[in-house]
């Protein structure tokens, strides 16, 4: 597998996923060819690949798009690297956050059997979903979705939930969409306490082992910087990053 091969996957799934959302109810997604954008009950702008720095500054101020921008940058790519300078030389934007899209073939890892106290499924009933929602919501110390927004998700075919128990008690969570030779994990999250034992990865590699039995190939995920770690021990390299940046 290459590395473009793997690069591809990721910004795959990362359509795939902003995509989903904008099948959401109370969601809408505006497509242009340098730029994408969602409003409704998320409003973000996930996408942005103009050097039309000025024209894009007064669509915001004039509330066409969201304030977000981000940027897909790909290791060692000049251009786009320009791309993401050229805005942040106007002196108007903040950085807002970073993560680094990684892959792996899948298969790359396996871990030892996991620990007696820990249980992991996917999830097949609304009740379970509800925790998975608490429990995401909760670990990224914000409200990621409704309830309603979740069960609409939960419909979607390709795509699943995961939830990780330790000693009986829901503590960790994830979600999985399958495109058409990668599964693409989202929404990582393990409460706190119950962190640094390994649960996060066991959640990964139980979502990849459904992408392979239909027949996917490679795993990609977008990590948060203090997550990049956990995701190598579990087999991921990081091969872009996706950068936003926010009008102050």
């Amino acid at each position: 597998m290459t590395d473009q091969q793997y690069i591809n996957a990721i910004h795959e799934g990362h359509y795939l996923y902003w995509d989903m959302l904008g099948g959401l109810r109370g969601i809408t997604n505006h497509k242009e060819t340098h730029l994408r954008w969602l409003t409704g009950d998320v409003c973000f702008n996930y996408f942005c690949d103009t050097t039309d720095v000025e024209s894009t500054i007064r669509r915001i101020e004039n509330d066409e798009i969201p304030k977000t921008l981000s940027f897909n940058i790909d290791n060692n790519d000049n251009h786009e690297d320009g791309l993401i300078k050229a805005y942040r030389a106007t002196g108007r934007f903040k950085d807002c956050m970073q993560t680094t899209g990684m892959a792996h073939e899948l298969l790359d890892v396996v871990l030892p059997k996991p620990d007696s106290r820990l249980n992991l499924f996917r999830m097949r009933e609304n009740a379970q979903l509800k925790q998975a929602g608490a429990i995401l919501n909760a670990a990224f110390e914000y409200r990621l979705f409704s309830f309603g927004h979740y069960a609409e998700m939960f419909e979607n075919n390709g795509q699943y939930f995961y939830l990780a128990e330790y000693e009986g008690l829901p503590v960790g969570a994830c979600m999985a969409q399958h495109g058409d030779r990668f599964v693409n994990i989202s929404w990582v999250g393990v409460l706190p306490g119950y962190r640094k034992l390994g649960i996060a990865g066991y959640l990964i590699q139980m979502a990849e082992s459904d992408g392979i039995k239909n027949g996917k190939t490679i795993g990609v995920l977008g990590a948060f910087p203090d997550a990049v770690g956990a995701y190598r021990r579990v087999g991921y390299k990081g091969y872009c990053t996706t950068t936003v940046l926010e009008l102050a």
